[in-house]
């Protein structure tokens, strides 16, 4: 009689850990997909922003941010972590409120960090350094919840 309480024992030990290793299995797949999201969307972010910082040149800053804002919008953050995906909209959203001072300047054509230094030493400097300090800020989370 022992022995076949042991033998069920066993079976049901057994069919545990299987389950155990399908969850596992599942969680691993699922944080590869999380990993190779973030990826994606950093590589993608790289190559719009390198294309903003010299849309300016030829067109008006906030119209290089509304594209670059529109290019992030409309990547697939569907297997990224939400928290990560929530932190990068709030980064969209504050090179997006950097209008209402690039606004002020739709002449200015260059490279965005000349256009930025110029700025940066206009009547404007305070609220452009404010708007700026918001765009890094942003960015830190996004990179804080890249690395959870």
């Amino acid at each position: 009689m022992i022995k076949p309480v042991f033998f069920i024992l066993t079976l049901l030990l057994l069919g545990c850990n299987g389950a155990n290793k399908k969850e596992h299995s599942a969680a691993s797949n699922m944080k590869q997909k999380n990993v190779n999201c973030v990826k994606h969307i950093f590589e993608k972010d790289s190559i719009f922003g390198d294309i903003r910082n010299h849309a300016s040149e030829k067109a008006s800053l906030s119209d290089a941010i509304n594209n670059y804002a529109k290019n992030l919008k409309s990547l697939d953050f569907s297997n990224c972590p939400e928290d990560f995906e929530l932190a990068f909209h709030k980064h969209i959203d504050a090179w997006l409120d950097f209008r209402n001072l690039s606004d002020k300047y739709p002449s200015l054509r260059g490279e965005l960090h000349d256009i930025f230094s110029t700025i940066e030493k206009s009547k404007d400097s305070i609220e452009f350094k404010s708007r700026l300090n918001e765009i890094f800020e942003t960015w830190n989370v996004v990179e804080q919840r890249a690395n959870q």
